[in-house]
């Protein structure tokens, strides 16, 4: 058990809420259908968190196998701000690469028996989608594509965590599918898309030192990079107002439009780093949790992790809006 817990945090587990949240989402849409299923439910978000699981360690296993380590290291003794020790488990020969590869491969092994109950039960349509989240996820790092290389990695990652993986896990749950899940979908896609551009944005020199060419590096200019942000922090709420008009949402889900301030903070903030990276923001109390925050201002990351945290906390309170107000209609 203290080596399953050891490989669990290896695998970031702290990022598991981006995959969790999404498919309980779905799983709360889906709960008002016929058909549905809690057996089947409980089966797919296990699935999901075992994927998610094997892909961050075989994220670390390929990213490993070019020194991306060394480069960030180097990158944070030059004066670069750089976030460091991204697999230190690694970096400090606790394990070898081999053992990596076999311990994603589990997690991955177990996952795709998970699925494979879903498979028996819902038939071809969740196979077909479980089938292209692996594609995409394993090449994400993996060669010989590797999207993230390619900028196109935070696209790759928004579809998986978004459409695919809620389609998927709502198609599991009742065997069905409706515009509304899709809009929500889509709408959380683009904010899991905006976690990982916010990182890239604020690491794009390492990043690029490292090899991988982020969406931030092929927009360059500072006007485009911004309006990539604009475009992922407030389009889902234009999303979601279209869907609420044309009625496929409920009026209920009006409740989301609470964490915009969120969503304009955030960009302001990003305008800042791009055009005064020098200008240091203090922490607010309804930017929503940062954890870790005495070791991370210890440690001189504030300017990262108050992004950081607040793009990923908008996905997590909207994602909780989303379940909230399932559970009201039903």
């Amino acid at each position: 058990m203290k080596r399953l817990i050891y490989w669990i945090q290896n695998a970031r587990a702290y990022a598991l809420p981006q995959s969790v949240l999404p498919a309980l989402v779905a799983v709360f849409m889906a709960a008002g259908n016929d058909g549905f299923s809690i057996g089947l439910s409980i089966v797919a978000v296990l699935g999901v968190m075992l994927a998610h699981l094997s892909v961050n360690l075989f994220d670390d296993y390929f990213d490993y196998q070019f020194n991306s380590e060394e480069v960030r290291q180097q990158a944070a003794s030059e004066g670069l701000r750089a976030r460091i020790a991204k697999s230190p488990y690694l970096t400090s020969g606790e394990v070898t690469t081999r053992q990596l590869f076999i311990v994603a491969s589990m997690f991955a092994l177990a996952a795709i028996l998970l699925g494979c109950i879903v498979f028996i039960e819902r038939g071809l349509i969740p196979l077909y989608i479980a089938l292209a989240a692996g594609f995409l996820g394993f090449f994400y790092s993996g060669k010989p594509i590797r999207f993230c290389y390619r900028g196109l990695g935070e696209l790759v990652t928004g579809l998986i965590f978004g459409p695919l993986l809620m389609a998927g896990v709502h198609y599991a749950a009742c065997g069905d599918l409706n515009t509304g899940v899709w809009v929500v979908a889509v709408a959380v896609g683009l904010w899991v898309i905006n976690i990982l551009y916010t990182h890239s944005i604020m690491e794009i020199s390492t990043d690029k030192k490292v090899g991988k060419k982020t969406l931030a590096e092929v927009l360059k200019t500072k006007p485009l990079q911004l309006a990539a942000s604009a475009v992922f922090n407030f389009t889902p709420y234009m999303i979601l107002l279209i869907a609420l008009l044309f009625g496929h949402l409920q009026l209920v889900f009006a409740v989301i439009f609470l964490v915009l301030p969120r969503s304009i903070a955030l960009f302001y903030l990003v305008w800042q780093f791009c055009y005064h990276p020098e200008r240091e923001f203090k922490r607010k109390w309804w930017y929503g949790p940062i954890e870790h925050w005495d070791a991370i201002s210890e440690n001189h990351l504030e300017w990262f992790a108050i992004r950081w945290f607040l793009a990923r906390n908008i996905l997590q309170s909207a994602s909780l809006g989303f379940i909230i107000c399932s559970l009201i209609i039903l």
